[in-house]
């Protein structure tokens, strides 16, 4: 969704640019290629726009396209700019000088050139503005102040008890939470850009509704009202895996990958589904619900109401139930939260514990079915693991399922798929929710450069 590749010049090619600004992966950036764009009004054919574009519309395209470059790229001198963007050098100029202006950039020092004087570099001010990244699980709310470069200012976390979700209720953690921050970090509400929050479910992202959230007992509820009557600031809701994926798409280890899986193991199980470089969210923003397919006919109950999920095997409640089942006098069952007793059964099984090791083990088992299954059906580059459960075994899981992939994928797609944790941790989900708000801070307009090839 962001920037295919970037082709500009042998020194860009050979020696690309580090990413200085996010603090969140050490990677060469240049993750993707824009094609240079030769002509602005070729962009309305790209998009297949019945609509002739303004000098209004071409001075926003031009502004957003410039302000995406130097966000990913950053830095970069305005001569750059004009090579990557195909815009002249004048159109550069004016609308650098307005950035600048607004405070959005700063100039940041100068470059060598072959000839003439030297060029000044061109960077983000972090301290323009702030985002506010919000992760709604099962088990616990994490809330994130990030700056503009999406680097941490602060953070909080609440737990959840088994009957705090309440619409009412979660709405008050989320308040009572950004405004403690806001307080701690003595930044006013007004220099707020936006807040993006993932939620567990179905969710309605244009319109703010968290449609059906089943563990929760949630169908149809407003959140994104209840929540703007009470701050006012511009809200973005979307489903957690869907946040986590434009996390990872964006600044994690999956820049360079088009056709990704982002599979989050909690409490719950989902995932979320990048084709082509684009979030595919299905007909109603509910694809990528991977933890309710089905692995064992007529199998466990799950929290859904049907049987054999795949989420009944794999997410915490179903570990923690099969190892009850088979150690109901363990001491590690007597640990008060969900992740202190996955932690406690992942250390009995490094220690052998035979329990421990045949939960596991299952679990890796149906972990390598479900991973089979999105290769066969999805062929992806990547499958990315992460969710607080997946991120605390998946480095145990993951060695553990590559027999059942074997067996159940075919080889070739099997082949090409790159299988990891996430490098984000357990700040992906509230990092993408932070996401959400920065892309409608970069594409106000809802126009996306990036996809012009």
């Amino acid at each position: 969704m962001i920037y295919k590749s970037v082709s500009v010049s042998k020194r860009f090619r050979q020696a690309g640019r580090q990413d200085r600004g996010f603090g969140l992966v050490d990677r060469v950036i240049f993750p993707v290629k824009i094609t240079r764009v030769k002509s602005l009004a070729r962009i309305f054919e790209f998009m297949k726009s019945p609509i002739k574009p303004t000098t209004r519309d071409l001075r926003k395209i031009n502004r957003q396209s410039l302000l995406e470059l130097v966000y990913f790229n950053a830095p970069l001198s305005r001569l750059e700019l004009s090579q990557l963007s195909g815009l002249s050098p004048a159109t550069v100029g004016n609308v650098i000088a307005e950035l600048l202006n607004d405070g959005i950039l700063l100039e940041v020092g100068s470059q060598e050139s072959q000839g003439g004087r030297p060029r000044t570099s061109l960077s983000l001010n972090p301290g323009y503005g702030y985002f506010i990244g919000i992760e709604v699980g099962e088990t616990q709310i994490q809330i994130e102040i990030v700056d503009l470069t999406l680097q941490k200012v602060s953070h909080t976390r609440q737990s959840l008890s088994a009957g705090d979700f309440l619409p009412q209720q979660i709405v008050e953690y989320i308040v009572a939470g950004v405004n403690i921050l806001l307080a701690q970090s003595e930044i006013a509400a007004e220099r707020v850009l936006g807040i993006g929050i993932g939620m567990p479910g179905i969710v309605d992202h244009e319109m703010g509704v968290s449609v059906f959230a089943p563990n929760w007992g949630w169908q149809n509820v407003p959140l994104l009202e209840l929540l703007q009557a009470r701050l006012h600031i511009p809200i973005y809701l979307d489903n957690g895996a869907h946040a986590m994926a434009l996390a990872e798409r964006w600044f994690g280890a999956a820049r360079q990958a088009e056709n990704l899986m982002v599979l989050l193991i909690a409490t719950g199980v989902g995932s979320s589904i990048i084709m082509s470089g684009e979030l595919y969210r299905g007909a109603s923003n509910s694809a990528g619900e991977w933890g309710h397919t089905c692995v064992q006919p007529n199998g466990a109950l799950c929290r859904c109401g049907s049987h054999g999920c795949l989420e009944s095997y794999i997410g915490a409640p179903g570990i923690i139930r099969r190892y009850r089942e088979l150690a109901p006098d363990s001491a590690i069952l007597m640990r008060r939260t969900q992740l202190e007793i996955v932690a406690g059964i992942r250390e009995a099984a490094e220690a052998d514990d035979v329990a421990a090791v045949q939960v596991l083990s299952e679990a890796a088992q149906y972990l390598g079915i479900g991973i089979a299954n999105i290769i066969n059906l999805l062929n992806p580059q990547q499958i990315v693991i992460g969710g607080w459960s997946g991120l605390l075994l998946g480095s145990y899981l993951l060695p553990k399922t590559r027999s059942t992939i074997d067996a159940y994928a075919l080889k070739q797609p099997a082949r090409v798929a790159q299988i990891y944790v996430s490098a984000l941790g357990d700040h992906a989900v509230s990092i993408g929710a932070a996401s959400l708000a920065l892309e409608r801070f970069l594409r106000p307009e809802g126009f996306s450069i990036a996809r012009v090839s």
